[in-house]
């Protein structure tokens, strides 16, 4: 599934620090794999980021401090982060950790972070009733 609700040339978006939370929420994860980093290199690569550069210079325990983050990096970043962590179909405990910890010091509260994972679970769902639709399996 693929949610992009980027305005690249908004100024309140920090593709930067985007990425690299991303990227520590893939290496959370001991089972995450080729999937997972392919979806955040294409977020980089869609983003003009260097993703080898944040790959290589960024781990798991990557914190944000001492940065303002608008609503709108915070809110695609809880976002995507979830998208990815579920990416194998499994929200594991650490990701989920992680995606709190994030939200957490993003200032975005936990319901919040709830209701995303609500939204995303409603998107899916209409995404699968598309799907259907178009390939005309109605039943």
């Amino acid at each position: 599934m693929e949610i992009n609700f980027i305005d690249l040339d908004n100024e309140d978006f920090d593709p930067e620090l985007y990425i690299k939370i991303l990227v520590a929420v893939a290496k959370a994860d001991k089972n995450n794999g080729p999937r997972e980093v392919e979806y955040v290199a294409n977020q980089a690569n869609r983003l003009g980021i260097d993703f080898a550069r944040v790959w290589d210079t960024t781990d798991k325990t990557f914190l944000i401090s001492g940065k303002e983050v608008s609503r709108l990096t915070a809110a695609v970043i809880i976002k995507d982060c979830i998208l990815l962590a579920s990416l194998d179909k499994n929200f594991s405990l650490a990701e989920r950790d992680k995606v709190y910890t994030y939200a957490a010091k993003l200032d975005i509260p936990r319901s919040d972070v709830d209701y995303i994972v609500e939204w995303l679970g409603d998107y899916d769902a209409l995404e699968k009733k598309w799907n259907r639709l178009i390939s005309g399996d109605m039943h």
